[in-house]
């Protein structure tokens, strides 16, 4: 062991240069030599990048972008552990765009009607544009991506939910694709063991090949309950794969400008305009428990579709997230060991605003004075408490979204 730190220099650096910031992280620990070339290799990366994010902080760690204006060219965040907000990143390419997709890392981004399409890594600044989106309105609610680009872009397989249905298209391609079979009302999806995830608003779940989306998708449970005022998650965890149901409130404030008890005589009354106002209150968790034998869609009342049904498939409901805590958000849902949580308490919910419908309504119908109504904060799942957090300004009304940077 002794001669590691002997290793020629070439072969390396050859090494380190194809490493991830995760692994090249781990390649600086071994020795002191490892650990300059660690450096050296900070120094491939644009100039004006955060060190915090260069730097394992803890390795895995999730940072928050917080919401911005549209025409803004940096945003700052917030790193896990620390909830200081006045550091920034400079991100000119995500002027006017949504970011509807975070992992690996990388950024899905979209033009508000969703002609636009491409991935950027916000460290590196490295851009792909992805095929563009035929349509008058497509806006990209969710978009996740299979591999990362970076080592494996030829097999990268990018998934979106756009008007409730599931598009993909492969880095490279040049075009949208529409999966088979009548899933539609997709509320999320999420990649994991090799497999495409999604939930429908009335809890039904569906797996597609992660190699061949174009494939009949396979209908693992069939229609649970439509539930109002719910929004359903599908998180990859180390135990197995979660669903999580976000229940909120709704309510509504008037906009009028004169006070409730005003009055002018002879003057016509104005019409009083209404802020939808969502306030999350509870979270509900499960753990998909799969079955082995099968029975076609077409028992399960889904007669369009030919795939097949796991008939005693099932959703547990867990008591308890144990030493992990999950980060919800509107681009993407993570579970992560409570070493990585900011409180490095586990059994937790970090939750972002997520009502993607209104912050398209405050984009196209209010003015610059208007004001997004942001709904984030930590849920103990132990004793069932919730606190608000909101370090955005009122006026921000693109939402914020989950990190894990990757400079490599």
């Amino acid at each position: 062991m002794g001669y590691w730190s002997k290793l020629p220099s070439g072969v390396l650096e050859e090494i380190a240069e194809r490493l991830s910031h995760r692994d090249l992280a781990h390649f600086g620990a071994v020795c002191k030599f490892w650990r300059l070339l660690y450096f050296d290799n900070l120094s491939r990366l644009p100039k004006g990048i955060p060190l915090s994010l260069c730097y394992p902080r803890p390795i895995g760690a999730p940072i928050l972008l917080l919401s911005c204006k549209p025409d803004s060219d940096s945003r700052r965040y917030a790193c896990s552990g620390d909830e200081s907000v006045d550091q920034r990143i400079y991100l000119p390419e995500a002027v006017n765009k949504w970011i509807c997709g975070s992992n690996w890392g990388w950024l899905v981004m979209s033009s508000f009607r969703g002609k636009e399409v491409s991935l950027l890594n916000p460290l590196t600044r490295c851009h792909i544009r992805l095929p563009s989106l035929e349509g008058s309105f497509c806006a990209i609610t969710k978009a996740i991506i299979s591999l990362d680009p970076t080592s494996h872009r030829n097999e990268c397989i990018v998934m979106a939910i756009i008007m409730n249905c599931l598009w993909f298209c492969k880095i490279g391609g040049n075009k949208w694709t529409k999966t088979k079979g009548c899933i539609r009302e997709i509320q999320d999806v999420v990649f994991y063991q090799e497999k495409f995830y999604a939930v429908t608003k009335d809890g039904s779940l569906v797996s597609y090949c992660g190699k061949d989306p174009n494939a009949e998708a396979k209908i693992l449970i069939s229609q649970m309950q439509r539930r109002p005022y719910c929004r359903r998650y599908l998180v990859a965890s180390a135990g197995g794969l979660l669903q999580v149901l976000r229940v909120y409130i709704r309510r509504y404030k008037n906009n009028n400008h004169r006070g409730p008890h005003q009055s002018y005589d002879n003057e016509p009354p104005i019409e009083c305009t209404k802020t939808k106002i969502n306030q999350t209150f509870r979270f509900e968790v499960m753990e998909f428990v799969e079955s082995n034998s099968s029975v076609t869609g077409k028992h399960i009342g889904l007669p369009d579709c030919e795939g097949t049904s796991e008939i005693n498939n099932h959703w547990s409901e867990l008591e308890s997230l144990h030493d992990q805590s999950l980060f919800l958000g509107y681009n993407t849902s993570l579970s992560e060991p409570a070493s990585l949580c900011p409180s490095r308490m586990g059994n937790r919910i970090y939750f972002t605003d997520d009502h993607h419908d209104d912050h398209v309504s405050n984009f196209l119908f209010t003015n610059s004075q208007g004001q997004a109504c942001h709904d984030s904060g930590v849920f103990n799942f132990e004793d069932k408490s919730l606190k608000s957090y909101h370090p955005n300004d009122p006026t921000d009304l693109m939402p914020s979204v989950w990190v894990t940077p990757n400079p490599w």
